[in-house]
């Protein structure tokens, strides 16, 4: 009995031993790739361009109404306006960085909809030459095209972007607008994500970093993130089908912000993560 105990207790600390040293040794093996690329390009090791992101607003309307001259669209609006505080030791020995970034809008239900946004800090006024399209896709003007992140296939980057040039203009943070429309033509066969948001009865906002991504002439080299919520914000239901709302609607924005379709008074904003800038 001794020996079989003996022999079960060897086993058993094996065991441990490997469950132990693998993920040790695939994340030396991922540390040790991702020096082999920055010796390889030239490019330092990746510095996050922004030290901070933070909803300040939040609104959807679960009852979008829009048309023109042909037609009528019936369907749901969520839109938010977001701080990025600059962190300006992220862009060094490189033509540009960016980041994608995710918003995961849920309700009490379950996920709805990953709104993708993503920026692109250029070293010179030169580099980028165009931003767009559902990848978030960057065009340089060497030739260079970036299609966007391959591996989370399920974020719509259409819903926003921008490329800036922040060293020559002294900023500190940038403000960012990400919105999504879901339409449909028909509104008693609206599309499932609209349905969703119009059964909910509480939305939520988690923001993550996706990855990071360096430009040197015409190599990339892309840095998956942790998937860390950077921030969770609650929207609050108005009710009477108003919609659901975070923060204090300020009509004076650089962006098209919709405020609720009544006046109610001002909603204070749950605690965030991150402060303001």
């Amino acid at each position: 009995m001794i020996e079989k105990k003996l022999i079960l207790c060897a086993i058993l600390a094996i065991t441990i031993g490997i469950a132990t040293i693998v993920p040790l040794q695939y994340m030396m093996a991922a540390q040790a790739q991702e020096n082999a690329q920055q010796a390889n390009t030239g490019l330092p090791k990746v510095e996050p361009l922004f030290n901070g992101v933070n909803i300040t607003y939040a609104y959807c309307n679960p009852n979008k109404i829009s048309a023109n001259d042909t037609m009528t669209l019936y369907g749901a609006e969520i839109e938010a306006v977001v701080n990025f505080t600059l962190n300006y030791g992220a862009l060094k020995n490189a033509d540009a960085q960016i980041e994608y970034y995710k918003f995961a809008v849920s309700s009490d239900q379950g996920p709805i909809i990953n709104m993708g946004y993503y920026i692109v800090l250029e070293s010179n006024t030169d580099a980028v030459i165009g931003i767009g399209g559902p990848n978030g896709t960057i065009n340089f003007a060497n030739g260079l095209t970036f299609n966007g992140p391959i591996f989370d296939q399920n974020i719509d980057y259409g819903c926003g972007g921008q490329g800036l040039n922040c060293y020559a203009y002294n900023w500190t943070y940038t403000m960012g607008y990400v919105s999504k429309l879901i339409f449909g033509t028909d509104p008693n066969n609206l599309p499932q994500v609209a349905t969703e948001i119009r059964n909910a009865q509480t939305l939520y906002i988690d923001v993550s970093k996706v990855c990071t991504v360096t430009v040197k002439g015409n190599v990339t080299v892309t840095t998956p993130a942790s998937n860390e919520v950077l921030q969770h914000i609650v929207l609050t239901n108005i009710g009477s089908g108003f919609g659901f709302i975070y923060g204090t609607y300020v009509q004076n924005t650089p962006f098209p912000v919709e405020g609720p379709l009544s006046a109610p008074t001002p909603i204070p904003s749950a605690n965030s993560t991150l402060p303001t800038p």
